[in-house]
């Protein structure tokens, strides 16, 4: 049996410490009864050397010698404070974040991307501060230190500003397990994006789209070859691409072109979405579905579009069970691997249309460590907007169908091409009736010239209004 070392008797009235075998413990008079209290760290593990012994004592010292009740109270609550915050380790920081019963209702890619955003801030302090094991030892110079390291990587000022609002959120939502004092990523002032927007395709480019599932893709590439003497020769050449699940890539783009929802929307339409007997699709966008309150959208189908859903049902029987993707293998293959699907839309788009998919690096905008897509599954969305733009659909209505509330959005979607403003011109009765009109001799001619130079900058909206006074 371990004998006991003698005790280490403390000031008047704080009792004494000592140690049985391996662990120390307190001894204290209370009322005149004796009391023995076994001592723990701050992570409540058992102390084993007699500084620690000490120091755990007199955690209990403020309440041996506290004045009022009340100061017991505080007392007790900064332990427990002390006790949660050490119990909060950056290993256990994530699971904690997820039984959040708050925390944002975000989708599965939406947290995937959380996390790894998480992951890398724990390796760089794995890395850069090893010391720092639990969530409260985390202040606002070391999420400085690793948003100016993040900066430095040479990441686009969006990713940057995607890493601040990942992490905020998260550290917000540890605050009540982790007792933080203060949000460490909070005040962190945002850069300003610089973005590369999508182009929009031409309707000769959408036909050559469509009609290569039929035609075939085709590209030109070198190769080499052995020739007489064995010499090696570079040669062009002409080769088919065949992108994975063709027939349902084919209806993909028929989604994304027809209804100007998002890539990942319509990887991922469900046929609870379609109604094939009044050919109306109605869904909600996933990537606004909490701001605007997961309000649907609603549009009726393009004759395409439902041409090309009358084919996509024979693949029904396709979804797995409890499933009912309108792509099954698009969907299976999007949740495991987005980039796939995306670089096979930019081939076909390359193979058909022998545009460049990638921007130029003197056309890419901002910090990027990657050059910008000029054209990818997202331009179709661009292309559907640019289109209901070119018939004369008010924006209004285009804004209600892309699924934006934000008019600013609105208007960097819509693509009104230079045709389109110059048929409304032409179609004001004072263009074209006489160029004496424009001549020195009329009294009008100065504003006439100036009301023609005025239309022909021009927006959609003041066209309208302009033609609809001309008509009164």
């Amino acid at each position: 049996m371990a004998s006991k070392i003698a005790l280490k008797t403390r000031e008047k009235g704080a009792g004494t410490i000592y140690r049985d075998g391996k662990r120390w413990y307190l001894k204290i008079r209370v009322n005149g009864r004796a009391k023995v209290k076994m001592l723990r760290d701050t992570d409540g593990n058992p102390v084993t050397t007699e500084k620690a012994a000490t120091a755990a004592a007199d955690g209990y010292r403020k309440i041996l010698f506290a004045d009022s009740r009340e100061e017991i109270a505080l007392t007790i609550a900064e332990a427990r404070k002390l006790k949660r915050q050490s119990g909060l380790l950056l290993i256990e920081a994530w699971e904690e974040y997820l039984k959040q019963p708050n925390r944002p209702d975000s989708g599965a890619a939406t947290l995937t991307k959380y996390q790894s955003f998480f992951r890398a801030f724990v390796a760089w302090l794995n890395t850069n501060r090893p010391e720092v094991r639990r969530i409260v030892e985390i202040d606002k110079g070391t999420a400085q230190d690793y948003l100016a390291a993040l900066w430095s990587s040479g990441v686009s000022a969006s990713t940057y500003n995607s890493h601040v609002q990942a992490l905020r959120m998260i550290f917000k939502h540890l605050a009540a397990p982790a007792a933080l004092d203060a949000n460490p990523f909070d005040d962190v002032v945002k850069k300003t994006p610089e973005t590369a927007s999508r182009h929009e395709f031409t309707p000769e480019q959408v036909n050559a789209i469509f009609d290569g599932f039929t035609s075939g893709f085709f590209y030109e590439t070198e190769t080499e070859r052995l020739t007489t003497g064995r010499i090696r020769e570079r040669v062009k050449t002409r080769l088919e691409f065949k992108p994975l699940n063709a027939g349902e890539m084919r209806v993909l783009l028929n989604l994304c072109c027809w209804t100007g929802c998002r890539g990942q929307d319509g990887c991922l339409m469900r046929w609870r979405n379609v109604d094939m007997a009044t050919r109306q699709i109605s869904y909600i966008p996933l990537k606004t579905a909490r701001k605007t309150n997961h309000r649907a959208v609603t549009l009726p189908m393009h004759p395409q579009l439902f041409e090309a859903l009358t084919v996509a049902e024979a693949w029904r029987d396709r979804n797995k069970p409890g499933e009912d993707f309108i792509l099954p293998a698009v969907a299976d293959r999007y949740r495991r691997n987005p980039s796939g699907v995306q670089k096979d839309v930019m081939k076909i788009i390359h193979c058909a249309t022998g545009v460049n998919t990638t921007a130029a690096a003197s056309d890419t905008c901002g910090r990027r460590k990657l050059a910008a897509n000029a054209y990818s599954l997202h331009s179709f969305r661009h292309t559907f907007v640019s289109f209901c733009a070119n018939a004369g659909v008010p924006l209004a209505v285009v804004a209600e169908i892309v699924g934006h509330g934000n008019p600013a959005m609105t208007r960097h979607y819509s693509h009104i091409t230079t045709e389109a403003k110059r048929g409304a011109i032409d179609a004001l009765p004072m263009i074209g009736e006489r160029t004496a009109l424009l001549t020195d001799a009329d009294p009008l001619a100065d504003v006439r010239r100036r009301v023609i130079e005025a239309i022909q900058s021009a927006d959609e909206k003041t066209l309208l209004s302009v033609l609809a006074l001309l008509k009164d």
